[in-house]
């Protein structure tokens, strides 16, 4: 599909079209999509074609962390994993 394997973490690749920046990032059978919405749909489209897979939503929690997203900006937290472990 293009894309650039991350020379700093071997799960995470990169593409530019056009301009525009996508970025996917793998984590044994999660995959989280970032950049431009109309490449993200793209990229689905083409991932659905290849292999078989389940649109997920929006990521609300990954391999420990809580993620929100708000009105341009991303929060990222560990307070619910804290919170089990106390």
């Amino acid at each position: 599909m293009g894309f650039t394997k991350s020379e700093a973490d071997t799960n995470l690749y990169r593409i530019v079209v056009d301009g525009k920046l996508l970025i996917i990032f793998l984590y044994v059978d999660d995959l989280i999509l970032k950049g431009d919405e109309q490449l993200i749909l793209s990229c689905k489209e083409d991932l659905i074609m290849e292999f078989e897979m389940k649109y997920m939503g929006l990521m609300h929690y990954f391999l420990e962390l809580e993620v929100w997203k708000g009105d341009g900006e991303l929060f990222v937290s560990q307070g619910k994993y804290a919170f089990e472990i106390l």
